[in-house]
């Protein structure tokens, strides 16, 4: 059991002349329980767990990103070995991937938790990496391996046999702690997916189909001292994204220090690109006891491409609790240098905004709003429809607010809205997407979803009406769920439009504690055409 630590005042004077405070908030501690993404839609992840646990409605579900645990969701609706919520923006899951919940424990027996703490995605990334530096326990580094392989096919066939296609795709995620009692550790995260027409492909680039998104090995050099290489995303720097080369950070408990040199990986296929230099320095401080914490860091960092800067920029990242149930997180980019038809300049322009506050009134409510102005993001790997990539393009950047409502155990009620407006937009987008969940119903112990969305945008016009049912069979070793979506939508300055009607099974076995295998099948009618969509998974934990 891993005790989550709360929030309380402290004050932070940077370059940028930033002042945060924040007050205290209760302590608790926290259990995990390790799963799978079993079922993915626009909207929801489906998420099963190896066994019975005590997460609960409001509980926070995490995946392993570039060797860091990242929040996914917020269980929104759940069942004894399920759960269901819908994912925060910027995350990128597939069937099969592990999951990690994390439930809320109270410390002592006779302790009351007043109110759950608010959970941001960006509080939970900061706070689950806390400091890359392993400390000893007891005098002595103890060795700590798990991991997951998962071989995974993915078929999408239909009646204009032109586009029929064949996905084979191979997994590895690997979390190698102070290997044989050393100070020496490893991580990875590594895909292998390739068509099975297109192997010419992988033979002309590998990278075509290796996704190397973690792999680094970590020297713990002292007791505040620690050194990596390879490919590792900096907790400190989440949104600079993964770093090919040598990290070094040092510091005290509450004041770090690092540098960093290597390259950012190709932008076209995510493999190693020795053009692509980058270096920077970076201080952070954080400090916490047993009631609460605060983090910040501030980074420079100069890129280049075939030897000439290419960029040159501060970034920021803070997060902190400003009350009880409230939590803020803020990271932004400052570009430095500018270079436009040959002519350099030194400049300071914000290019990159991402601020995000939660706050829960209660355990049945509670509200997060969000702006986010930060580059688009790129998929190196993606199952997702062309429905739901047309959604997440309107809705991922702007302004959006999210209420989720539990009036009853058995009934949760959400509502979303984004507004967005560019400069280089006619006009403004905006998105509205709410559901209704009836967990566990008795009789049956079952799960319904209603949702809808309605979506405006420059490009398209349109909304999504769905419906979804889960249900556990024999002793919650098999899963099921059923679904159906209907689609409108209509593009703007053309006379096309889009109108489908899609039908969804998803199977899920859990042979044994750490083996499973998942079937889905998707099913998508439009006017003359229909497609078929079928991903088979198998995933072996260890």
């Amino acid at each position: 059991m891993h005790k989550h630590r709360q929030y309380r005042s402290y004050q932070i004077h940077g370059i940028l002349l930033v002042l945060f405070l924040c007050m205290s908030v209760s302590g608790r501690a926290q259990k995990d329980f390790t799963g799978k993404v079993t079922y993915v839609t626009s909207q929801h992840v489906y998420a099963r767990f190896d066994g019975a646990n005590d997460l609960q409605v409001g509980d926070t579900i995490f995946i392993q990103t570039d060797g860091q645990m990242k929040p996914l969701m917020v269980i929104e609706s759940k069942s004894s070995y399920s759960a269901v919520g819908k994912p925060f923006p910027g995350n990128v899951v597939s069937l099969g991937q592990e999951v990690v919940g994390r439930s809320a424990i109270t410390i002592k027996a006779e302790e009351k938790v007043e109110s759950e703490k608010s959970v941001s995605p960006d509080e939970e990334l900061v706070a689950a990496s806390d400091s890359v530096v392993q400390t000893k326990k007891g005098g002595e580094f103890k060795q700590n391996i798990r991991g997951r392989i998962s071989l995974s096919s993915y078929s999408s066939l239909s009646n204009a046999t032109s586009s029929d296609s064949h996905r084979m795709r191979f997994s590895l995620s690997l979390q190698a702690n102070h290997i044989n009692n050393s100070r020496f550790s490893a991580e990875t995260y590594t895909n292998f997916s390739f068509l099975s027409s297109d192997w010419a492909a992988v033979q002309d680039n590998l990278f075509n189909a290796l996704k190397i998104y973690s792999l680094a090995v970590r020297y713990q050099a002292g007791e505040q001292s620690e050194i990596c290489l390879g490919r590792k995303t900096n907790p400190n720097l989440s949104n600079v994204g993964a770093i090919d080369g040598l990290q070094f950070e040092t510091g005290s408990e509450h004041f770090r220090a690092g540098a960093i040199a290597g390259f950012r990986p190709d932008y076209s296929d995510y493999g190693f690109n020795a053009d692509l230099l980058e270096y920077g320095a970076y201080i952070a401080h954080q400090s916490e006891n047993e009631e609460g914490a605060v983090r910040s860091s501030l980074a420079f960092f100069n890129q280049t491409n075939n030897g000439k800067t290419d960029r040159r920029f501060l970034y920021l990242q803070h997060s902190n609790s400003l009350a009880r149930n409230l939590f803020l997180f803020l990271s932004s980019e400052v570009d430095l240098y500018q270079n436009h038809d040959n002519i350099s300049t030194n400049t300071f322009r914000l290019t990159s905004f991402y601020i995000s506050a939660r706050y829960r009134f209660n355990q049945q409510l509670w509200l997060d709003a969000s702006y986010d102005n930060r580059k688009n993001v790129i998929y190196y790997e993606t199952f997702k429809s062309l429905v739901d990539q047309l959604m997440e393009e309107a809705t991922r950047q702007g302004v959006q607010f999210r209420v989720n409502y539990r009036p009853f155990q058995l009934i949760t009620i959400g509502f979303n809205a984004n507004y967005r407006k560019r400069d280089s937009d006619p006009k403004s987008s905006t998105s509205f997407y709410s559901f209704l969940s009836f967990n566990q119903v008795p009789g049956i112990d079952a799960t319904f979803t209603l949702s809808a969305n309605v979506l405006k945008t420059v490009y398209v016009d349109g909304s999504v009406f769905g419906l979804r049912v889960y249900k556990d069979f024999l002793d919650d070793k098999l899963s099921s769920a059923v679904g159906y979506r209907y689609v409108d939508y209509r593009f703007p300055g053309s006379e096309s439009s889009l109108l489908q009607h899609e039908a969804e099974i998803d199977l899920t076995w859990q042979i044994t504690r750490k083996l499973a295998l998942s079937l889905n099948y998707e099913a998508t009618f439009e006017k003359r055409d229909h497609y078929n969509r079928i991903y088979i998974n198998l995933t072996k934990r260890f």
